[in-house]
């Protein structure tokens, strides 16, 4: 019973208290609210007593009238609250870009006051809002800015007209709200405008820097189409006292609405009469559907999120922008560069110089789809020269220096290429040049290749230093002018380790076969065929139509046929009209081969029947043998010989034989007429002169020279295919193999040996 008395006894305490303390800080509350309500009434009535709201708009319009030295109306001037002012039909006048307009106006212009500041004398305007602002700058087309050259202090003396008292005038934050800045050019006739602008600063002062905060939506026309770009962000301004020189924006911090994402940029500027900037743009990834209005969305491209950075100034009342630095990095790309735009030339120009780190081509294709069909992997670094003139843009260099570069180039392999590509004159003039690398064309195969190319005014020149064609070592020059052109001129030069004609031509064989289907309107090589003449047939339909007008040389350590082989093969070419079917193939070929071997003839000629025909002397007379003077097998099988060369003149495809000697231990022998590769027969005969191993045996007068060794003299005519032999006298063999190697070629093939000595290079 006691505790129960005790315990209720102490909740009575507590709730006293309680109660107490709950009267005691109401009272104290409303007497803390009735004299501040006393203050703020007392300073209000001062504040109506002092301060006459005509007077008041009078000097306002007065101040900014002497600070901006254009026009200033205000309509009227209204108290809306305790503490709150409203300018109405507020109106600054141009007197330069368009006089008697608005450079500036307002729906209203509301001045919120500090009221216990008046006490003290101390007019502080806690914040100035302008409602609906409208900017319209105007640039002349003599260069001169519709704006004016603000002047005067951030505080200002207000005088009371009731009691004359002098009041310091100051202002804390200004708000901008739904404000339009329009900006246009009366020389381009260039117009862009910013909507939607919403501006805070907070505790603005002039001379200092001050925070802000923004948001606008800038509008432009690009050709037909228009854009809307939103943009917010905080930063810190100076305004130094008006003096643009001086001026200061820092760390503006704003996110601009380009695409679903938006862009973060960070901005510095200095200097408003030349801007001197510092920018940096976080961009989200994009497509060529988000830049719909400058028409790219059917362009196959994105760009990965990337960072860029640049710093510039802009000079020449802002007409002329100088990046001195810029940076750009997305994905493993890493740029730089810098240049500048020139707006004071009509049209405007524009110079860039841009360049990048080495990064890996794989996996570009999902940035660039086309690259999907090149395989590209490897590394490569550009660099690029971007200029604007005249009205175009275009491109004066872009390089490309490659490493270990591997790609399907129209049908070209390349594998571990290292070299360089430059491109001039918007890639009208090319040069590329390897290093090392493989390159497979078809079924040809060029491996350590070190070579120059280069593509310009319609002429393609190549040079290979060095490389192994399908494991033969080779040097090589091409040129081709008027490339384009039906009328173009192939010129080459060549030098072999070891030269097979057979392999050459299936090498040819492989380019038409590459290079053909990329030619408009170019057809698949014909299929080949078999047979008697088979080799001559396919030879004939595989020719290259683009390759008429062929001229050139050939050398070569060693040479091997199936026919022949031999040592030093030099050979000169220069032919025309050399197309498909060789109907008007005109001009000289001219060779040369020592040392060699002629090979079994008795088997050409079981397999082919003009052979058969060619060599059939040689036969008959095997079985002859018996007279001992001469060994004819021997002739049949490997026959050696220390000189051979040829001379030919082509008129539509008919070969004239001017001259063509073969000197050798064995056999020594000579040919003249003519072959028509065209209508498959020929007109030749053929003078041979045996080496005398028996002197005990006796041959028929027809089968000796005037000196009485083996001789052999027969003309072959008729089809290649049912050719005719007849045989002729052979006394005048020796003398005519002897005047055929005293008149010799009409070439020392010099050309080829410079070549091969000589060090050349495609011009850069």
């Amino acid at each position: 019973m006691a505790k129960k008395e005790k315990k209720t006894s102490w909740t009575k305490k507590v709730y006293q208290a309680l109660k107490t303390s709950f009267l005691v800080g109401l009272r104290l509350g409303l007497l803390v609210t009735m004299l501040l309500l006393l203050v703020f009434s007392a300073a209000w009535l001062f504040f109506v007593k002092t301060f006459n709201a005509q007077h008041l708009s009078e000097v306002i319009a007065k101040e900014l009238q002497k600070r901006l030295q254009r026009p200033v109306a205000i309509a009227s001037v209204d108290v809306k609250f305790i503490n709150m002012l409203e300018l109405k039909g507020f109106r600054v006048l141009d007197t330069e870009g368009n006089p008697g307009q608005d450079l500036l106006s307002a729906d209203s212009v509301t001045v919120r006051l500090k009221l216990l500041p008046l006490l003290e004398q101390q007019l502080i305007i806690d914040e100035v809002s302008l409602h609906s602002p409208r900017f319209n700058i105007i640039r002349r087309a003599d260069g001169v800015y519709n704006i004016p050259p603000l002047k005067g202090s951030q505080n200002t003396v207000y005088t009371s007209a009731a009691s004359g008292k002098k009041f310091t005038v100051s202002v804390e934050d200004w708000t901008l709200k739904n404000g339009v800045f329009s900006y246009k050019d009366l020389g381009l006739g260039v117009t862009h405008a910013v909507y939607g602008v919403n501006m805070h600063f907070e505790r603005l002062r002039l001379d200092e820097l001050s925070r802000f905060t923004m948001n606008m939506v800038l509008r432009n026309e690009w050709g037909s189409g228009m854009s809307d770009m939103e943009i917010s962000g905080t930063g810190h301004v100076n305004f130094a006292r008006f003096d643009w020189a001086n001026f200061a924006l820092r760390s503006l911090r704003a996110k601009v609405y380009l695409f679903q994402k938006p862009v973060d940029v960070t901005l510095d500027l200095d200097n408003l009469r030349t801007p001197f900037f510092n920018i940096k743009a976080q961009v989200p990834a994009f497509e060529g559907k988000d830049l719909s209005v400058f028409n790219l969305e059917k362009t196959p491209f994105s760009i990965p999120k990337s960072t860029i950075t640049a710093k510039g100034v802009l000079s020449k009342n802002y007409r002329l922008l100088k990046v001195n630095q810029f940076t750009a990095s997305a994905s493993d790309v890493k740029a730089e560069g810098k240049g500048q735009l020139d707006f004071s030339n009509d049209p405007y120009t524009a110079d860039f110089t841009v360049s990048t780190q080495p990064f890996a081509l794989k996996g570009k294709s999902k940035y660039y789809a086309p690259l999907a069909r090149y395989k590209l992997t490897g590394n490569a670094a550009a660099q690029a020269h971007l200029v604007r003139q005249e009205g175009k843009y275009a491109w004066p260099l872009v390089t490309f220096d490659l490493d270990k570069v591997t790609g399907d180039i129209y049908g070209f392999l390349a594998e571990n290429v290292t070299g360089q590509f430059r491109a001039k004159k918007d890639f009208s003039d090319l040069y590329a040049e390897t290093k090392d690398g493989k390159l497979t064309v078809n079924k040809s195969v060029f491996e350590k290749l070190n070579m120059s190319a280069s593509w310009r005014n319609g002429n393609l020149y190549g040079y290979i230093a060095s490389t192994e064609l399908n494991g033969v070592p080779l040097k090589m020059s091409v040129s081709v002018s008027n490339l384009k052109s039906a009328r173009r001129r192939v010129r080459t030069a060549m030098h072999w380790q070891h030269f097979n004609p057979m392999d050459f031509i299936d090498t040819v064989q492989d380019f038409v076969e590459v290079i053909v289907p990329l030619i408009p309107g170019g057809a698949h090589l014909p299929k080949e065929v078999t047979g008697d003449l088979a080799w001559l047939r396919n030879f004939r339909s595989h020719l290259p139509n683009f390759m008429s007008n062929f001229a050139g040389n050939i050398a070569a350590d060693t040479f091997s046929s199936p026919v022949l082989s031999g040592n030093k093969f030099n050979g000169e070419f220069e032919l025309t009209g050399m197309r498909a079917g060789m109907k008007r193939l005109s001009g000289k070929v001219q060779a040369r081969l020592e040392g060699g071997v002629i090979h079994q003839m008795e088997k050409w000629a079981e397999e082919q029947q003009a052979l058969n025909i060619t060599f059939q002397p040689f036969i008959i007379m095997h079985r002859m043998e018996r007279a001992g003077s001469f060994k004819v097998g021997k002739v049949l099988k490997d026959v050696p010989f220390t000189d051979m060369a040829v001379s030919g003149s082509f008129e539509n495809g008919k070969m004239d034989i001017n001259n063509a000697y073969t000197v050798g231990p064995s056999i020594s022998a000579t040919v003249s007429g003519w072959v028509d590769w065209v209508v498959e027969n020929f007109d030749i005969i053929v003078w041979t002169m045996f080496s005398n191993t028996s002197r005990s045996g006796a041959l028929a007068e027809n089968l000796t020279d005037e000196s009485g060794d083996p001789a052999l003299a027969f003309r072959i005519s008729s089809s290649m295919l049912k050719p005719k032999v007849e045989m002729l006298r052979a006394k005048k063999t020796g003398e005519t193999i002897r005047a055929a190697q005293e008149r010799g070629l009409e070439t020392d093939f010099k050309a080829g040996q410079e070549f091969y000595q000589g060090d050349y290079h495609a011009k850069k």
